[in-house]
């Protein structure tokens, strides 16, 4: 049965919150971030301003320890609005790109 968790995360984009669902054996499955009003998945492999956001270790016990615990409605619930969040990202970017264009 999977399990989610809730961290606190620090990177170049400032403070934020990693949300991570873990499969039977401990590893990552999926993983949204959010650092401000900047939001990252997995399900988009490369950012320009995040890296690859699936992280690469396996969940141990010290890990559990600084995590707070989610059920799969509220991981489901993040996963969705990042996926939105970076959608209305990337049609505001395809819009400026258009302006650009007119130039």
């Amino acid at each position: 049965m999977n399990s989610y968790f809730k961290f606190h995360a620090e990177s170049d984009l400032g403070i934020g919150v990693q949300y991570i669902e873990f499969d039977d054996d401990n590893w990552p499955i999926r993983q949204a971030e959010c650092y401000g009003d900047k939001w990252f998945n997995s399900s988009h492999k490369c950012h320009s301003l995040g890296g690859i956001s699936l992280c690469d270790q396996q969940l141990t016990r010290a890990g559990m320890e600084i995590a707070k615990p989610l059920d799969a409605k509220e991981f489901e619930s993040v996963w969705n609005l990042s996926n939105e969040e970076i959608l209305k990202y990337q049609k505001r970017l395809v819009s400026i790109a258009g302006l650009v264009d007119r130039f």
